[in-house]
């Protein structure tokens, strides 16, 4: 058999391998659409998230950015998907042992309570998400006893585009509220302010020795 022979039997398989989704493949358009205003590994890179770490993520839905979390922190991290949408997070178990994710823990918690596990997490995550929460002081103060005492709290969150968007935070009431839950601003990344969204990073109100 011929070596042209040989390559034009494989490549209907390389094609379908192609087309085949990965396990950071946006699963819809809109997936891919939030993905390509918030990229996960610049947004990662910027927060900090490194192999070995112990996360969560409140309001992780069906797992977009939890996938991209598991893959950095790897097997020897953790990352804990928080949801109150129970159908979102039975997605997200199937989407994770679709893919072999052995360190994704769902949680189902409540509106003002994410059941984290105490002093477990190195950070907290919350993208795309906080704008919707009913009470975000109550359910982030909440979620402080969940945080090891060097532990970051990590907020992408949308900015307002008009006086009535209700849908994003601006940054004094973003740090205003977190104050209020406890957490003190570490920095602000606003390298994603042409796509409307800074990234917040916060401490423990007192954990910080500057």
């Amino acid at each position: 058999m011929t070596l042209i022979l040989i390559l034009l039997l494989l490549l209907p398989a390389a094609g379908l391998a192609q087309e085949r989704p990965g396990i950071l493949t946006p699963e819809n358009a809109n997936e891919a659409r939030l993905n390509a205003l918030q990229p996960p590994d610049q947004v990662m890179d910027a927060i900090g998230i490194r192999s070995g770490m112990v996360g969560a993520e409140i309001g992780a839905g069906r797992g977009r950015y939890v996938v991209q979390l598991a893959v950095r922190v790897g097997e020897s991290g953790k990352i804990f998907a928080e949801d109150i949408d129970a159908r979102a997070l039975r997605h997200l178990d199937q989407r994770c042992a679709r893919w072999g994710l052995t360190n994704v823990e769902t949680v189902l918690g409540e509106v003002n309570d994410p059941k984290l596990p105490e002093g477990a997490l190195d950070f907290i995550f919350v993208i795309s998400s906080y704008h919707h929460f009913a009470d975000p002081v109550a359910l982030l103060r909440n979620a402080r006893t969940a945080l090891k005492p060097d532990g970051m709290l990590a907020i992408g969150e949308w900015l307002p585009s008009s006086a009535n968007d209700t849908e994003a935070t601006t940054p004094e009431d973003m740090e205003e509220q977190m104050n209020a839950a406890g957490y003190e601003l570490e920095r602000i990344e606003t390298f994603l302010e042409a796509n409307n969204m800074y990234l917040y990073v916060f401490r423990l109100a007192g954990s910080r020795s500057d």
